[in-house]
């Protein structure tokens, strides 16, 4: 069967058919089937759940909830075990494939490390490149990452592994954290902050002290 990867419109068009199969595995299969994406073994994708991409490759053991959109012309590959909560958007306009737009040097990657979490209605700007490291949590509800904006050049997110992102968290083009960073609730973060074992948080945010040796964190979540 021919995939429908050449023509955004169409394959946006069939990528909203396939989010109304009320069977998750028959939804699976037909991404596979006609969109040509890589979708690994024991993998569940939710009711209303839109994928309409160039490129998607997931790992084993993935498990995307309902009324999630990933659209746009964007290269996307997430690491076994991840689980997407509800209602996020990873968006990016077509435009920014568009020639004219070359000299922007938009990435528009999403990479998300295996065993991370996302949770319910966070948008991610994917213009340029957005990483999110193994293991980490972007916890709670209605955080922003952008990626794009007037004149930024410097555009790029990166989440190290292990990290805590409580609700409402907003990242800035060009922002990044270490691995092993909290960052408090509705905190803006602004640049980088390379540290490792750090409570992060305010507006602007930055370093408020380092995770005590020994301190631990243990994050459950259980996916219905």
């Amino acid at each position: 069967m021919k995939m429908l990867r050449p023509n955004p419109r169409l394959r946006t068009l069939v990528a909203l058919g396939i989010s109304l199969i009320p069977i998750s595995s028959l939804r699976v299969g037909l991404y596979r089937m006609l969109l040509g994406y890589t979708i690994g073994n024991n993998c569940s994708i939710g009711l209303l759940t839109i994928i309409a991409c160039p490129a998607f490759r997931c790992g084993d053991n993935v498990q995307i909830g309902r009324n999630n959109t990933i659209i746009g012309p964007i290269t996307v590959t997430i690491g076994d075990g991840v689980v997407f909560g509800r209602f996020n958007k990873f968006v990016c306009g077509h435009i920014a494939s568009d020639p004219s737009m070359k000299s922007m040097e938009y990435k528009r990657e999403l990479n998300i490390g295996r065993g991370a979490l996302i949770y319910d209605s966070h948008y991610f700007d994917v213009y340029g490149q957005i990483n999110i490291g193994e293991g980490t949590w972007i916890a709670g509800i209605g955080s922003q990452f952008w990626t794009h904006g007037a004149s930024v050049l410097d555009r790029d997110i990166a989440i190290g592994a292990n990290c805590y992102l409580g609700s409402a968290v907003r990242f800035a083009p060009g922002s990044a954290i270490g691995d092993r960073s909290v960052v408090g609730l509705g905190s803006v973060v602004i640049g980088r902050h390379p540290e490792t074992d750090v409570v992060i948080s305010g507006v602007p945010a930055k370093v408020i002290r380092s995770v005590e040796a020994g301190e631990t964190r243990k994050f459950v979540f259980e996916f219905h």
